[in-house]
């Protein structure tokens, strides 16, 4: 998972479309559904088989795992299903894994003969995500319906996955020509995954599969079969005891009852759009009101973070920064403009074209710039508005907070109690007081003149202003004080001189607007999120930490159970905030992670503290 060397796009499918009425695999020799009717297929070895829609009566949360996703076929027939015979007020979570992507277009194709399923479909389309390896979520909250799809070699993908799953569709090729998706490991990371009493459906009866269940702990069944198979397989997950093992990076229990937010800006924003799809009650506060800190800038780019490796924090970083392209895509305030990088150096240009190398088709090296395709530019105060929808923050300081047994009082600057809520997630930016966050100044000016027609960025960046104008950004000084206008403004139009001298010599000398705001960075440069480290970590996690194992057995976790953090987003808040908001609404509702386990432990609030305990030894 993290070769360095390693593409971050998986390999496409090759596809055999000579039977339009069946796709076929041609480098698998199988069919990708049956050829006799490939949605009654479905029903039948998958719903019916893991005994849908009786299962699901009375649950508030349901969990299905799938391997093959596919054209996607399966998880729209249980979408479907949901959809006529569902809990009103409960949500449907599907975790389905790809080693081959199909693309959106190719997906269309197959799906075309059903048609009474186009309505879905079109939705499906619609989030449909780039082919990139990881984790990614399709939220269609109208339906209270999740779709996490990992894209990887199904053991990776399965090792990667928090959730507890209630049922299973295994559909990947068939064994003798799929191996891999067949193997023990994989097995028994179904076994791992899955509650007592899960149920499996599949189409094959192969004896590997039947013997690898069993060894994972399921009871398995044979099945009359569809179409032209005379047989398959059912399994129900054998209940047994196991003791519970803790992590330092540990996700945080669900927790029931209003959730406190601190903070106005994106991060902010995020969490409510995402808690109150979940119909969450939410108390809201910021010191500033609406939009407050770095979310406060006339306008901004909306860029991926972009290395030349396929490590853990860059798949989520993709993954992020496509989920809020998705979810910004129609909302007032963003341009679906592009973004071109312009290298400094040479070197700099090698290590771009480096990068496009591991890319997919949205990210392009030209010879002369890095072709960001579904980059953009937004004006961060519309996108906050939209997010945030009917629901503005309280003008108020919290100061301080003290857990109890039950539940998280917030204090305001008087010491005098403001509210009591179940759980608090602070994220107020610089404000966030944990030791790992520090303040990082930053401004922007807006010039008269210029003419773009497209924004552009080197380390500094220059796009039209909303209002008119171009516009310039941005600094980086560490601490809550920024420069002086004229040296902001020196040291900006140095950089645009050096990348974009004719651009230079048509913009005026006198800003006619202006904006200063305060980040939040980390020593890392990666975003902070999950549970506070607790005052006793360091007590609870010490041997471990000497020992270099990151988990123990027992309970205590050395984190707070009911404190949360997302801060440290840097300057890319708005690509990040989304994503890393819907995790943490997924731990809080105890939903599956939205995730990989890696990227998620990448970012977690307590991977200082760890750190430091591990120097120790």
């Amino acid at each position: 998972m993290s070769d360095p060397g390693s593409r971050l796009v998986c390999d496409p499918p090759q596809l055999d479309w000579r039977d339009e009425a069946c796709v076929r695999a041609s480098d698998y020799g199988d069919v990708y559904f049956s050829v006799e009717d490939g949605l009654e297929e479905s029903r039948t070895v998958f719903l019916k088989a893991c005994n849908l829609p009786e299962d699901w009566q009375g649950r508030s949360s349901f969990v299905v795992g799938e391997l093959g996703f596919g054209t996607g076929l399966n998880m729209l027939a249980l979408w479907q299903l949901w959809r006529t015979a569902g809990e009103r007020s409960g949500w449907l979570h599907a975790v389905t894994v790809e080693k081959h992507p199909l693309s959106r277009d190719e997906a269309r194709r197959a799906l075309a003969a059903w048609p009474e399923l186009a309505p879905l479909v079109d939705q499906l389309l619609a989030q449909w995500p780039p082919a990139y390896k990881g984790a990614h979520r399709c939220v269609f909250a109208q339906d209270r319906f999740t779709l996490t799809i990992l894209q990887d070699e199904a053991a990776s993908a399965l090792s990667q996955v928090e959730a507890e799953v209630d049922a299973w569709f295994l559909d990947g090729f068939a064994p003798a020509r799929n191996e891999a998706m067949w193997s023990q490991d994989v097995f028994d990371q179904i076994g791992r995954l899955s509650k007592p009493g899960a149920r499996i459906g599949t189409f094959t009866v192969a004896g590997a599969v039947r013997r690898g269940l069993s060894a994972a702990g399921f009871e398995v069944s044979k099945a009359p079969g569809f179409g032209r198979k005379r047989e398959r397989l059912v399994a129900s997950k054998r209940a047994c005891d196991t003791s519970p093992r803790v992590s330092p990076f540990d996700r945080g229990a669900a927790l029931h009852g209003p959730v406190g937010i601190i903070g106005g800006g994106i991060a902010g924003a995020s969490l409510v759009h995402a808690l109150t799809q979940r119909g969450r009650e939410v108390l809201w506060f910021d010191r500033e009101g609406l939009g407050s800190g770095a979310s406060g800038a006339p306008a901004g780019l909306l860029t991926p973070r972009l290395e030349r490796a396929d490590r853990p924090h860059q798949r989520l970083s993709l993954a992020a920064f496509h989920f809020a392209r998705r979810l910004y895509e129609d909302r007032p305030g963003f341009l679906p403009t592009g973004v071109l990088r312009l290298a400094k150096d040479d070197d700099e240009a090698d290590r771009f074209a480096g990068i496009a190398e591991l890319m997919g088709e949205d990210v392009r090296w030209t010879g002369d710039a890095l072709e960001m395709s579904a980059a953009g530019q937004f004006e961060p105060a519309r996108l906050v508005a939209s997010l945030a929808g009917d629901l503005r923050p309280q003008v108020k300081v919290i100061s301080k907070w003290a857990e109890t047994a039950d539940g998280c009082v917030l204090l305001g600057e008087d010491g005098q109690e403001v509210a009591q809520v179940a759980c608090l997630i602070h994220a107020g930016g610089p404000h966030a007081m944990l030791s790992s966050v520090s303040a990082s100044a930053g401004q922007v000016v807006v010039l008269p003149g210029g003419a773009l027609d497209q924004p552009r960025t080197w380390g500094g960046y220059v796009c039209a202003a909303p209002g008119g104008g171009t516009l310039l950004g941005s600094t980086h000084v560490k601490g809550w004080e920024g420069l002086p206008t004229q040296t902001a403004l020196a040291n900006m139009r140095a950089g645009l001189r050096a990348h974009l001298p004719e651009l230079d010599d048509s913009l005026g000398d006198a800003p006619i607007d202006e904006w200063q705001g305060v980040r939040a960075s980390t020593p890392d440069r990666h975003p902070v999120i999950g549970p506070y480290p607790a005052d006793d970590f360091g007590a609870v996690w010490a041997a471990s930490a000497r020992s270099g194992r990151q988990w123990r057995e027992g309970r205590e976790t050395g984190l707070m159970s009911r404190v949360r953090v997302l801060s440290g987003l840097g300057s890319r808040g708005f690509s990040h905030a989304p994503l890393l908001a819907e995790s943490l609404v997924a731990d809080l509702c105890g939903e599956p992670s939205p995730l990989e386990r890696a990227g998620r432990e990448s970012l977690h609030a307590a991977r200082f503290a760890w750190r430091d305990l591990k120097r120790k030894f």
